[in-house]
This record gives C-alpha cells, structure tokens and sequence, in this order.
C-alpha cells in the first residue's frame, strides 16, 4: 500500500479543514480538497494561506473555490438525504 501524499500545509488550517470534514483522499492515495485534483487543491491551499498578489492566480483561486464548495454541497445533500431517509 502507497503512503498518502499529504498537502504542504500549516498544522493551523489542517486542524480547521480536518474539523469541517473538507479533506479527503482521493483514489491515487493523495490528500485532497473535496471536488479539487492534488494540484488544484495545493494551490488553493496556498492561496489561503498567502493570497496571491497577481489577478490571473487569484481568479484560479476563486474559480478552485467554488468547484470545492459545489462540491461539498453535493457531499452535505446526499448526506442529509440518506439521513433523513433513515426517519
């Protein structure tokens, strides 16, 4: 079994993003952000915790922020469904 190649990350924003369930690994072993590849996730993670100076980087930053959170959206509602289907 292949180790998980975790993000280069604070211990600070893991802790945060470990605690609202926003990591998970994807199907290559890799730690990522819900609905993001390990590249994109990476990027975004940087651009949280040093915001980009140029335009083009923090549009990508923005455009990576919305696929994430569509994307644990999508995780939140099947969850709630499932669970409700349970009463």
């Amino acid at each position: 079994m292949k180790p998980v190649q975790s993000l280069t990350i604070s211990e600070a924003l893991r802790n945060q993003l470990s605690a609202e369930n926003l990591l998970a690994i994807n199907s290559h072993g890799q730690e990522v952000l819900h609905g993001l590849d390990f590249d994109e996730s990476q990027l975004l993670v940087d651009c949280r915790e040093q915001p980009p100076a140029d335009a083009s980087t923090q549009e990508r930053c923005a455009e990576l922020v919305i696929r994430h959170e569509r994307a644990r959206l999508r995780i939140a509602t099947v969850d709630d469904e499932r669970t409700a289907a349970k009463f």
